[in-house]
C-alpha cells in the first residue's frame, strides 16, 4: 500500500529525524571529514524519501543506519584510494541487529499457539467476542454489530474469556515448577539404595 507523500514525510519527523545524530556520530567514527558525512546523511534522506510507503519499516534508527551504511559502502566503492583505517572502522562499527532474538521469537510463538488454543477452547460466543476484540482490535460497538449481541453481552464476554483464558495460564505456570519438584533427584535414590 503507498502511503502519501505528507505521511512519510510526518513518519521521517518521527522516527528518522529524532536520531540524526545518533547516525552522524556514527559516521564520524566510520568517515572522519564531517563534509562528507552531511553527504552521506542527505543521501540517506534522499533514498527514504524515495520510498512509496513506509509500513514495511519496524525500526527508524535501525533503517536510517542501514541506509546509511549503505550510502558509505556505495562511496567507499566510488573512491580509487580507500584508506584503511576505513576498512577497519566500517568492521568495527558493524550494526547488532536490534530485533529480538531467536529465542524470544520462538518463546513469543510458543505462548502466542498457547493463548490461541485456549481460545479456542472457549465457548462460540466468547471465542468470537475475544478473537474480535483482542486478535482484530473491533471495538465494543464494532463487536456487538458484527455479532448481533448488544454491547453488554460483549463486555461480559470479554471480562469472561480473559478471565477464563489467565486462570489457565497461571495454572499451567504453576504446574510447571510442581512437576519439576515431583521428580526424584537420582542422586537420593542412590542414596537410599545403599
Amino acid at each position: 500500500m503507498e502511503d502519501s507523500r505528507e505521511a512519510i514525510i510526518d513518519w521521517v519527523a518521527l522516527h528518522i529525524l529524532p536520531h540524526e545524530a545518533y547516525v552522524r556520530a556514527w559516521l564520524m567514527r566510520a568517515m572522519r571529514r564531517s563534509g562528507d558525512v552531511d553527504d552521506v546523511i542527505q543521501e540517506a534522506y534522499c533514498q527514504i524519501a524515495e520510498l512509496d510507503t513506509v509500513a514495511h519499516i519496524r525500526n527508524g534508527r535501525a533503517y536510517f543506519l542501514t541506509a546509511a551504511r549503505s550510502m558509505l559502502l556505495q562511496r567507499l566503492r566510488r573512491e580509487r584510494v580507500v584508506r584503511i583505517e576505513a576498512i577497519t572502522d566500517l568492521d568495527a562499527l558493524r550494526m547488532r541487529d536490534e530485533g529480538p532474538s531467536p529465542e524470544r521469537v520462538t518463546g513469543a510463538r510458543r505462548e502466542l499457539e498457547r493463548v490461541l488454543g485456549l481460545i479456542a477452547m472457549l465457548p462460540p460466543v466468547c471465542r468470537q467476542v475475544i478473537e474480535l476484540r483482542r486478535i482484530h482490535g473491533f471495538s465494543q460497538r464494532e463487536t456487538a454489530l458484527r455479532l448481533g449481541v448488544t454491547e453488554a453481552v460483549v463486555e461480559n464476554n470479554s471480562i469472561r474469556g480473559l478471565k477464563v483464558i489467565l486462570k489457565a495460564l497461571e495454572e499451567e505456570d504453576d504446574c510447571a515448577p510442581v512437576q519439576d519438584a515431583v521428580t526424584p533427584d537420582p542422586r537420593s535414590s542412590a542414596h537410599v539404595r545403599h
